[in-house]
C-alpha cells in the first residue's frame, strides 16, 4: 500500500514539473550568433598613418557593436592590387574602403579635379577646397553605388628618382612612374615618358631601373624602403594633397541593422578619422623630409622659377581632363577654382 502512495505521488510530481515548464534534461547551449564581418582593402603599408587610422576605426566599430560586427584591414594591397579597389568598391566585393585618386578611371574620373598636377598647393588649400567640394563628392559616388563617409588624403607628392631632377629640363625622356592618367599627362607635358605601375610594384621597379623615377608621396620612403633603390627624392610639390574618398557601398550599409550603421557612423566620429587623417598628413609629411636625409636620400629642392615652368605647361593638362569628364568634370572645376578663389 505504502509502495503503491509513493509511486503515486512520484507520477504527480512530474505531472506538476512538466505543468510548470520545468524539465529535467539540461537545456542546449544556444549558438552564438556570427558577427558580421566586412572587408576594407587598402595599398599603404602596415605601418603607414592609412592603415593605423583605419585600424583604430574597426577597432571602435566592434566597440560599438558589442561584437556583433567586426571590419578586416588588408594592407598592402594584399586582398586586391590597386586597380582593383575601385571596382571591388562598386560590385561588393569590398563593402567599405578608401577611393584612392591615383587609380580613378573614366568610371569616377571627374572627382579627381583637385589631385590636377599644381591645382593646390599645399594640405590646407587642398581640404578647404575638398571641403567645399563635399557635396558634389557625394553626389558623384552615389552615382556609382558608394555612400561618402570621410574626406582623407595622402600628403604632398613629390619625385623619387635615380638620378636628381633639379630643372624642368632633367625631365625630358626619364621613365616616371605615374598613378593615373593626370600624372601621366603631367610627365608627358614636362617631357618625361609616363609608366603606369601599382604601388606595391614601384619599389622593384626601382631597384631594377625600369624606371628612372617615380612620383608618390615622400611619406612613404621609410615604409615602402625607397631609400633603398633611390637616392633622390625632388620637391617639386606636384600635387599638393592627394585625396582619398572613404566609402562603403552603399547596398552593403543598407543591409546593415539600423542600430549596426548606427555603431559605423558612431566609430567615424569617435576615431575621429577624417580629422586624424590631415593631421596625421601634415606631421608625417614634415617628418619624412627631414627623414628622407637620415636614410641616405638627398633631398633636392628646385628653384622657385623651375617649378613655376613646370606648372605652366602642367596645366594644359587640365584641357584634356575637361575633354574626358564632360559636364560633370566641369561643374567640378568651377566648384574649385571658386573655392580656391580663382
Amino acid at each position: 500500500m505504502n509502495k503503491a502512495l509513493t509511486l503515486a505521488a512520484v507520477v504527480l510530481l512530474l505531472v506538476a514539473l512538466v505543468a510548470a515548464g520545468t524539465t529535467l534534461a539540461p537545456e542546449p547551449a544556444r549558438a552564438q550568433a556570427k558577427p558580421i564581418v566586412w572587408n576594407l582593402p587598402h595599398v599603404a603599408a602596415p605601418t603607414y598613418y592609412h592603415t593605423l587610422n583605419y585600424t583604430a576605426f574597426a577597432n571602435k566599430v566592434k566597440e560599438k557593436s558589442q561584437g556583433r560586427m567586426e571590419i578586416r584591414v588588408h594592407p598592402a594591397s594584399s586582398l586586391y592590387p590597386s586597380h582593383e579597389l575601385i571596382p571591388a568598391l562598386i560590385d561588393g566585393r569590398a563593402e567599405i574602403g578608401p577611393v584612392v585618386s591615383g587609380y580613378l578611371t573614366d568610371i569616377l574620373l571627374e572627382i579627381g579635379v583637385l589631385d590636377l598636377p599644381f591645382m593646390t598647393g599645399g594640405l590646407d588649400e587642398h581640404r578647404k577646397a575638398a571641403t567645399a567640394l563635399r557635396p558634389f563628392f557625394t553626389e558623384m559616388l552615389a552615382r556609382k553605388g558608394l555612400k561618402l563617409l570621410t574626406i582623407n588624403t595622402w600628403p604632398t607628392q613629390q619625385l623619387f628618382s635615380l638620378q636628381p631632377i633639379k630643372v624642368l629640363g632633367d625631365w625630358k625622356g626619364k621613365k616616371i612612374r605615374v598613378y593615373g592618367a593626370d600624372s601621366a599627362n603631367t610627365a608627358r607635358a614636362l617631357g618625361a615618358a609616363p609608366v603606369s605601375l601599382g604601388f606595391g610594384e614601384v619599389y622593384t621597379a626601382l631597384e631594377k631601373k625600369t624606371v628612372d623615377g617615380a612620383i608618390t608621396s615622400a611619406t612613404n620612403a621609410e615604409p615602402m624602403k625607397f631609400f633603398e633603390v633611390s637616392k633622390f627624392i625632388n620637391y617639386w610639390n606636384i600635387a599638393g594633397a592627394g585625396s582619398e574618398w572613404f566609402v562603403v557601398n552603399q547596398k552593403a550599409f543598407d543591409a546593415l541593422p539600423k542600430d549596426l550603421q548606427q555603431a559605423v557612423m558612431d566609430a567615424l566620429k569617435d576615431s575621429r578619422l577624417e580629422d586624424k587623417e590631415w593631421e596625421d598628413a601634415a606631421s608625417w609629411d614634415a617628418r619624412a623630409k627631414q627623414r628622407c636625409a637620415e636614410l641616405g636620400m638627398t633631398v633636392v629642392e628646385p628653384g622657385k622659377d623651375e617649378i613655376e615652368k613646370a606648372r605652366k605647361l602642367a596645366r594644359g593638362g587640365w584641357d584634356t581632363w575637361l575633354t574626358r569628364t564632360g559636364a560633370d568634370g566641369k561643374r567640378g572645376m568651377e566648384l574649385a577654382l571658386k573655392a580656391l578663389g580663382r
